[in-house]
């Protein structure tokens, strides 16, 4: 190679490397900039704006308007609730006329007293494996915004299996596209959690021999504004229009006779 030639293609990638500099180093000022400028802020998770206990207590409202209401007359019936504890769903269940209720506390120590066939028994395990028989159940409520909520594929496919033919009843999860830290240690949603889109629920759902009926979502609207205090408002302002929770109603179709 002639030595001008050399020289001109030494200037040339020179050249070059001084522009992918210039193109890192804007960018560097351009993403240190991101929350700075006016209008402009970073994306916070619920987690990072919220306690656990707040998390909880937004969680506890949610299902109170949307999936409390939605349980049918449940006469003669044996139901079931999965969730963190403690069990909050038993008293609904007999308000409806449950002929049997018990309640599976997931995670943690047990926080619910053992009672009789009137209010309901408690007991506590891993919900991916329930311990209870196939078919035992006519109506099964599922409260699954938890961290503590594990494989959740897992877990509906044992209500599926729990739950007797003709059976129905809803489970609630972090909705797939809410605000929530996708690592660290303080997280909302599982770490197990595979649910990346709304239409894997269907997918799972139909895996586990269960049909959906109905989907509903919460979001963090004017409705939950009465559950924050005077120094919470700015928090919730930050995060009010946020998905928070989905709920999956559904029911376990009756075999076909032959």
């Amino acid at each position: 190679m002639s030595e001008p030639v050399e020289s001109f293609l030494k200037k040339i990638m020179e050249g070059a490397g001084r522009f992918v500099e210039k193109i890192i180093g804007e960018a560097h000022k351009a993403k240190v900039s991101v929350g700075t400028r006016s209008g402009i802020k970073p994306i916070l998770s619920l987690e990072s704006q919220f306690s656990a206990v707040k998390l909880k207590e937004l969680v506890n409202f949610a299902t109170e308007r949307i999936g409390v209401p939605a349980i049918p007359n449940l006469k003669d019936q044996a139901t079931l609730e999965i969730g963190e504890g403690p069990a909050n769903l038993l008293p609904k269940f007999f308000g409806q006329q449950a002929r049997a209720a018990l309640g599976f506390e997931i995670g943690g120590s047990l926080t619910g007293r053992q009672g009789d066939s009137s209010r309901g028994y408690i007991a506590r395990g891993h919900a991916a494996t329930l311990p209870f028989g196939k078919d035992s159940f006519d109506y099964v409520g599922a409260r699954l915004a938890t961290s503590l909520q594990g494989d959740i594929i897992k877990v509906i496919k044992e209500i599926g299996r729990v739950m007797a033919p003709g059976g129905q009843g809803f489970f609630s999860d972090f909705h797939p596209f809410g605000l929530y830290a996708k690592k660290g240690t303080d997280r909302a949603r599982s770490v197990e959690s595979t649910i990346r889109g709304i239409e894997d629920y269907y997918k799972i759902c139909k895996t586990a021999g269960l049909r959906i009926v109905d989907l509903r979502e919460a979001f963090i609207d004017e409705t939950f504004r009465s559950l924050f205090e005077a120094d919470e408002v700015q928090a919730y302002r930050n995060v009010k229009g946020t998905p928070l929770m989905v709920f999956i109603f559904f029911f376990k179709p009756r075999t076909k006779q032959p």
